[in-house]
């Protein structure tokens, strides 16, 4: 946390006390007194110019923060208005800027070369975007799923692991003269995550694919999301980054990755807009969901070879160590498409990694310089 931030919240957290302490006092000793509150609020005229100020003020203060809530994420703003019926704005409000200050805090997660990490919400779905220093309109564009474990703060993620995005940066292991710009889309939530990343055009001809889906992991319901969540990608989320940072999107620049079921919604997504993805960067790739048949088919719909490129991988243990037959497989189907091995695709195996977001963080720097330097 910056010190000017924890200034700021401190300094707000001092309102909102003095707030509530005010607040609780007054309003005793005048519960006390059987005051009438109606009669002090609104009989002379200076009454009601000082009381139709605080309601407006209050007014807008319950919009700032509803709407303020909604672009940062922060969850229960009901709470806080709650709390304003019972309380006092002279308290809540306050206290919801300090808390501002906290959530803002977490997201200026700076860079060596000081790019941060901004959230916007779209069409109701958190979209995290973390800006490089050196932003251009012919900055790269990396679309990356699973955003609740990608660039949060590993104390906020279900398992404490990320992908350590910020810290490859800051590091200097992304070796491109052009930093991306990371975009990190949100689930709905971990319910829905099998039925957003499932391609859906397979999985709809292959309802047999969910008996591959361990018990613990499986949706409480199988209706299908891959096809609205991939639209909501490259029509509205997309759009809404490059508008707002002012990039010139092209196929070239923009490359779509995730982990497991991620890498197998990666390349279904560069089959689903190839005119939008150039490369589709797979790490872990969940082939096992429907086995062979999955491969065939997935395959089968990419563009052809020539102005597409594919990342695929595996390790050895955990879920990983399922995984390289199908990936040999996949092989030999891009092979038929014409993909050229090491020049429009590459299919790595790490021998001795597994598969969650550590594992992911060492290498996923390897598969980015493939994109931006190849």
């Amino acid at each position: 946390m910056t010190v000017q931030r924890k200034t700021r919240a401190i300094y707000f957290f001092g309102l909102a006390a003095a707030g509530l302490i005010t607040a609780w006092w007054f309003n005793g000793i005048a519960v006390m007194q059987s005051q009438d509150y109606l009669k002090a609020w609104f009989s002379l005229e200076v009454d009601w110019v000082l009381s139709a100020d605080l309601m407006i003020v209050a007014i807008a203060g319950a919009t700032f923060m509803v709407l303020e809530a909604k672009r940062l994420g922060m969850k229960r703003v009901w709470l806080y208005l709650v709390l304003a019926g019972v309380t006092a704005m002279a308290f809540v409000f306050p206290l919801f800027l300090g808390m501002r200050e906290l959530k803002l805090a977490k997201q200026d997660l700076t860079t060596k070369d000081g790019g941060k990490l901004e959230t916007m919400m779209v069409a109701g779905r958190r979209v995290d975007v973390l800006v490089p220093a050196d932003l251009s309109p012919e900055t790269p564009v990396l679309v990356m799923h699973d955003g609740a474990n990608l660039m949060v703060p590993r104390s906020e993620t279900w398992n404490g692991q990320n992908w350590g995005i910020q810290e490859m940066i800051a590091e200097g292991r992304l070796v491109a003269k052009k930093t991306p710009l990371v975009i990190g889309i949100h689930g709905l939530g971990a319910g829905t995550r099998f039925t957003e990343l499932a391609p859906e055009a397979i999985v709809q001809r292959h309802p047999e694919f969910w008996k591959n889906v361990p018990e613990f992991l499986m949706p409480d319901s199988t209706d299908l999301l891959g096809d609205a969540y991939q639209e909501f990608i490259a029509k509205e989320a997309l759009p809404a980054v490059a508008e707002r940072f002012g990039l010139k999107l092209t196929r070239d620049r923009t490359a779509i990755s995730g982990a497991s079921m991620g890498g197998l919604s990666s390349l279904y997504a560069m089959a689903s807009y190839p005119e939008v993805y150039g490369t589709a960067i797979c790490l872990s790739t969940h082939w096992v969901f429907g086995g062979s048949q999955m491969v065939k088919e997935l395959v089968e719909m990419l563009p052809r070879a020539g102005k597409h490129r594919i990342w695929t991988d595996c390790g050895t243990i955990d879920v990983d160590e399922m995984y390289f037959g199908f990936q040999q497989e996949a092989v030999i189907a891009l092979g038929k498409l014409g993909y050229e091995r090491d020049l429009d695709f590459a299919a790595t195996v790490y021998s001795g990694t597994g598969h969650n977001e550590n594992w992911w963080a060492g290498r996923a720097h390897l598969a980015f310089n493939w994109w931006l330097v190849g």
